[in-house]
């Protein structure tokens, strides 16, 4: 048996992956918020019990964690600290506490950034299958970025570390940006995207914030694309449902400069992430 687990900041999603079929047994599927606040004892609780629920009970499995950072992937220890979420676990060996709890050996636990175990899961099982090099960018909360190459991914941390106009790249791609940016446009306040998806048709200022979020992802994904060169991008995350609002731009600036880069959305989603945690198991198969 092999489980995929995807850590967000509030919640955990859990699943029986078959790594050969290259499916998730969707009837294993365990969601369950979490809040990153609490103390190490109420989230390391909240994260076993549904690990073993997912198990329906199993005594040995091999467990893929997807993880975001800053956290020491190999060693399993978290290193988060000023990032307002999980920061009782901080210094605490994840590994051992999780092995300890659910009487599986430590060697059967492996960690994965979370972006890194997007593309991954897509490389392996979804839209990424037939190529050898390609970058994934998830959006939502957050501005994911990882590429993969030589049959692994690797997380780059360019939503934090790449220049974009006045700020990093998160800054202008991410739910936070139409926030504000309708704000500053409209005076009013809004969730996320999502509401400006519902209002576009009537709403000028909608319209206005896709056209620029449309410019922000060019600049960027031109950026990334110089560096890396790959073969496609795969997007996933939140954001990517508004995707007819900003994918054509992005097309027509890859024509222009890059024409030979395809851009298709996730086609594993959310699950993407579960299947990439155990993708370590599914290339030892091979």
């Amino acid at each position: 048996m092999y489980i995929g687990v995807d850590i967000g900041g509030s919640h955990i999603t859990a699943a029986q992956v078959n790594i050969k079929e290259g499916k998730i047994i969707t009837s294993s599927i365990v969601r369950s918020k979490i809040n990153p606040h609490a103390s190490s004892e109420e989230i390391l609780t909240a994260w076993v019990n549904a690990i073993v629920e997912t198990s329906n009970q199993a005594k040995t499995y091999y467990l893929g964690i997807a993880m975001p950072g800053p956290f020491d992937y190999e060693n399993g220890i978290c290193l988060m600290k000023n990032v307002n979420k999980y920061e009782s676990l901080y210094g605490l060996n994840i590994r051992n506490e999780l092995s300890e709890r659910l009487s599986i050996l430590t060697k059967n636990i492996s960690f994965r950034n979370d972006s890194e175990a997007f593309l991954e899961g897509e490389m392996l099982f979804g839209a990424g299958q037939h190529y050898e090099k390609a970058i994934g960018i998830t959006m939502g909360t957050g501005l994911g970025t990882s590429i993969y190459n030589d049959g692994d991914a690797k997380d780059m941390a360019m939503g934090i570390n790449h220049q974009l106009l006045e700020g990093v790249a998160e800054d202008y791609i991410s739910t936070r940006w139409f926030v504000k940016r309708y704000h500053e446009l409209t005076g009013k306040t809004v969730d996320g995207a999502k509401q400006l998806v519902e209002n576009f048709e009537s709403d000028e200022a909608s319209q206005e914030v896709f056209t620029e979020f449309a410019q922000n992802v060019c600049l960027f994904v031109d950026d990334f694309t110089k560096i890396f060169n790959p073969e496609l991008i795969i997007v996933g995350g939140n954001i990517v449902g508004a995707s007819s609002l900003f994918f054509p731009a992005v097309e027509k600036m890859l024509a222009r400069n890059t024409p030979k880069i395809q851009l298709i959305k996730s086609s594993l989603n959310e699950q993407a992430a579960l299947m990439g945690a155990v993708g370590l198991w599914k290339k030892q198969l091979k």
